[in-house]
């Protein structure tokens, strides 16, 4: 398929000598032939980038920069290798660890307050830069998120979830959240999760943490601190992360990680 795929690339851009928005969505139909599975797609994007740049120079490095999978698309398959790496390794946190990130609450750094909201909120990094949000005017723990990695009937729909006890009530957290939001503005995603995951190595040099395992350690935690109705490791989990019901695996492997008390 990928060498029939590049075969019809070169022909296309040979005979027709398309513009760059005609190329582009040339090769996005390309990329999305027979149904192919997600990972199929960002292989082929990149295959195709490389056929661009190795055999039509007159395409600039600029435009080849477009050449690339949506960025929903991207941030999902991020997603997915960070909890297969979570399902590899053992994190260990005590409170100790939960008091320094507390702290990050009102520090200068934006990426040091994504840290506390991210860890406060047990979202995705992601849905922390950008994601929308409601607050509820009854329920001063709920949130309403647009999250992302959710079904096709869910998807695009607003999610409830409940901030960790004891730390700030939604309309706070709307507040820093909103500020940190304006501190990055002009930053892409994937520079800014590389800035978050720089200031948690920082935090703890130790641990090799990175800003999913905050998503993680924010779960745990709360099962051993919130837990009234005594869920199961699992359930907790997949109801706290917000996990499709049939998701299980994905919540398997935020089991990992343990929490031991001072």
């Amino acid at each position: 398929m990928s060498k029939r795929s590049t075969t019809s690339l070169h022909e296309y851009i040979t005979k027709e000598e398309p513009s760059e928005k005609q190329l582009l969505k040339f090769i996005a139909e390309l990329a999305n032939e027979n149904e192919p599975s997600e990972r199929t797609i960002t292989v082929r994007y990149s295959t195709f980038k490389k056929h661009v740049r190795e055999n039509h120079p007159e395409y600039s490095d600029e435009f080849l920069k477009q050449i690339r999978p949506p960025t929903e698309l991207t941030q999902k398959i991020i997603a997915e290798n960070n909890e297969r790496k979570m399902a590899r390794k053992t994190v260990d946190f005590d409170d100790k660890m939960v008091e320094q990130i507390k702290e990050l609450k009102d520090s200068l750094s934006p990426y040091q307050r994504a840290i506390y909201l991210e860890f406060v909120s047990g979202r995705r990094i992601n849905e922390i830069f950008d994601a929308p949000i409601r607050v509820s005017k009854s329920k001063p723990r709920e949130i309403s998120m647009i999250l992302s990695k959710k079904g096709k009937d869910d998807r695009g729909k607003y999610s409830k979830f409940q901030l960790m006890k004891d730390t700030v009530d939604n309309q706070e957290f709307a507040r820093l959240l909103k500020k940190m939001r304006t501190s990055v503005t002009g930053v892409s995603v994937s520079d800014f999760t590389s800035r978050v995951n720089r200031e948690m190595k920082k935090l703890f040099p130790k641990k090799n943490l990175s800003s999913h395992d905050l998503r993680a350690m924010s779960a745990i935690w709360s099962f051993h601190n919130d837990n009234d109705d005594k869920q199961n490791l699992i359930g907790y989990i997949n109801g706290y992360l917000n996990h499709n019901p049939d998701s299980i695996g994905s919540s398997m492997a935020y089991s990992n990680v343990k929490y031991g008390r001072e």
